[in-house]
This record gives C-alpha cells, sequence and structure tokens, in this order.
C-alpha cells in the first residue's frame, strides 16, 4: 500500500475512515462512508490505508476480544446470587403429573367396564348379528343413556 506521507491530501479523508473503522462516526456519517464505499474505487483505496494505519489497534482489540476471557471477566462482575434448587422451575405437585391423570383414566374406564356400564348401551340380540335395519348407532345409544340418566336425576 502507499503510504499516507506520500499523498499528503489523504490526511483529511483518512481520519473520517478511521473514525468510521472504530464505530466514531456518526449513523449519516457511516452511511455517507458506506455508500461512498460501493460507488468509488478511490474511497475504497482510502479505507483500505486506513484500515492498514489501526492494523495494531485492531490487533489489540481483537485479543481483548478472546470469548473465554470475556465471559470471565464479566461472571466475575455478577453478584453471587444463592438460589435453591432450579431457577425458573417450578415443582409440579403430585395431581399435576401427567401419570396421575392416566392412571385416573383408566381406574375409571374399569369401573364402568365392571359395572357393566357399558353393556347396557349395547343392544341385545343374544348372540346373533342383527339385521342392518335393527341396528342402532352407538352414539344414539349413549345420548338415549345420557338424557334418560338425566331424567332420573331431575326431581
Amino acid at each position: 500500500m502507499t503510504d499516507q506521507q506520500d499523498r499528503p491530501w489523504m490526511e483529511g479523508q483518512t481520519n473520517d475512515w478511521h473514525a468510521y473503522i472504530t464505530g466514531t462516526c456518526t449513523i449519516e456519517e457511516s452511511t455517507r462512508l458506506e455508500k461512498l464505499l460501493l460507488e468509488d474505487e478511490q474511497a475504497l483505496m482510502l479505507y483500505l490505508v486506513a484500515l492498514e494505519q489501526l492494523e495494531p489497534a485492531l490487533e489489540e482489540y481483537s485479543a481483548w476480544m478472546d470469548t473465554e476471557r470475556f465471559t470471565d471477566q464479566v461472571m466475575a462482575v455478577l453478584p453471587d446470587i444463592e438460589v435453591p434448587g432450579q431457577v425458573g422451575f417450578k415443582k409440579r405437585r403430585w395431581f399435576e403429573k401427567p401419570v396421575f391423570h392416566y392412571v385416573v383414566a383408566a381406574s375409571l374406564t374399569l369401573i364402568l367396564l365392571s359395572s357393566g356400564a357399558f353393556d347396557k348401551m349395547m343392544p341385545h340380540s343374544g348372540g346373533k348379528q342383527m339385521p342392518p335395519n335393527e341396528r342402532v348407532s352407538y352414539s344414539e345409544e349413549v345420548m338415549q343413556a345420557t338424557t334418560t340418566w338425566l331424567d332420573k336425576l331431575k326431581p
């Protein structure tokens, strides 16, 4: 690259690029310089010269941005907080666990099967197959049984 002393007219412009590279320029100035980079080849050359001049400082910054060291520094600054158990997790009560719901459903099914509740919904045919015109849908049977049961509950 050409040294800045060979081109004294670049001095004012490289200061703009230094500010852009280090992030100290305004948003408007940054937008203007980015547009200039896309349109002007000489601006790109000035940007590269400024980048070369700032290389030692950027290497220092790059070494400072070691992620492990940075994480360790942040963790060292944070206050120690003792939290019993896990943070953010609420312990479920016994009746909120899915296993409880499965056990209740299985128990109710077993009670209904053993009481013969399902047998009352099925038409009795004496072991013979019923003709299609005499068959009643299961949903109708359930609805009839439910309405009969509800009618018995009314005073």
